[in-house]
């Protein structure tokens, strides 16, 4: 009985020594085959375990004694020494692990991207027995990322240029066309004026006169800073719709305007009902006449 039971103990052992010799197998495989750098550190940072890949990203031979004897941050770039900050937050518990994305040195000097994932581990008592550092080179996706981001700068800053040249023309042209409007008024006002004027004051008939006043107020639109822009505001009405408006502001009644346009009063009134519905006051308590003295000064 006795010499039974020692045998199934020893074949337990045995068994046991066999899972742990394979489980073993199994952690060395994956760490050295592994394809990112692992590493792991004592608490000062000095790295105590490597794998191959490891010591491939930072220039070393596999199983180098130099390597071993190394800091992580002693490879590290000038620029980005702020990372022993996470490591202390790290080793005080403050974090319990951190991903950066840093540069570090190889042995011949030459720089290259690396994202670094660290973590620590601790005992059952949360006390922190070593440090793991899983990195991966990244040179080629930053040199990826820089070469896009100096095209989308340059983009940019071709896209501002034709946008600064494109206003500058904008303001020539709005520059032209004020000049032209000006040539245009100042031609139209001193050229026929004078001749309205005239006619006005050799004796006309009520009809004639009503008609000479009606091109002189045409003239005077023409000329008119303060009409065009009324007349961009009314962009919607009919040529005889926007002569009724423009009387209506002026005060005219139903009566001077049929008069003045060789139209009847019911013609009139229709040209009204229309405005006031492309104006959509149709339903408004609102006097015509104000509203539209009101487009005119804004």
């Amino acid at each position: 009985m006795a010499r039974e039971a020692g045998t199934r103990r020893m074949a337990e052992l045995e068994r046991a020594q066999k899972a742990l010799a394979e489980s073993e197998a199994r952690f060395r495989a994956t760490f050295e085959q592994a394809p990112v750098g692992i590493v792991h550190g004592d608490l000062t940072g000095r790295i105590r375990r490597a794998n191959r890949r490891s010591s491939e990203l930072f220039g070393y031979p596999p199983g180098d004694p130099a390597f071993l004897k190394l800091r992580l941050w002693e490879c590290t770039h000038p620029d980005d020494v702020w990372t022993i900050e996470r490591f202390k937050k790290l080793l005080a518990g403050e974090i319990s692990d951190y991903i950066v994305e840093k540069r570090y040195f190889r042995l011949d000097g030459t720089m290259w991207w690396a994202s670094v994932r660290c973590s620590m581990v601790r005992d059952d008592q949360g006390q922190a027995k070593y440090f793991i550092v899983i990195v991966e080179d990244i040179t080629r996706a930053k040199a990826a990322e820089e070469h896009l981001e100096g095209k989308v700068a340059q983009r940019t800053a071709e896209l501002e240029a034709a946008n600064n040249a494109l206003k500058v023309m904008l303001n020539h042209r709005a520059e032209e066309k004020k000049e032209l409007e000006e040539k245009v008024a100042a031609s139209v006002g001193s050229l026929v004026r004078p001749f309205l004027e005239r006619l006005l004051a050799s004796g006309l008939g009520p009809d004639q006169r009503a008609l000479a006043e009606a091109v002189k107020t045409g003239v005077s639109e023409v000329t008119s800073p303060f009409a065009r822009r009324l007349s961009s505001r009314l962009v919607g009405l009919t040529p005889k719709e926007l002569e009724v408006a423009r009387l209506v502001r002026d005060g005219k009644t139903s009566s001077e305007i049929a008069q003045m346009l060789v139209i009847s009063e019911n013609a009139v009134a229709f040209h009204r009902q229309n405005i006031r519905a492309k104006l959509g006051l149709k339903k408004k308590k609102l006097n015509l006449c104000s509203y539209l003295m009101s487009l005119s000064e804004g």
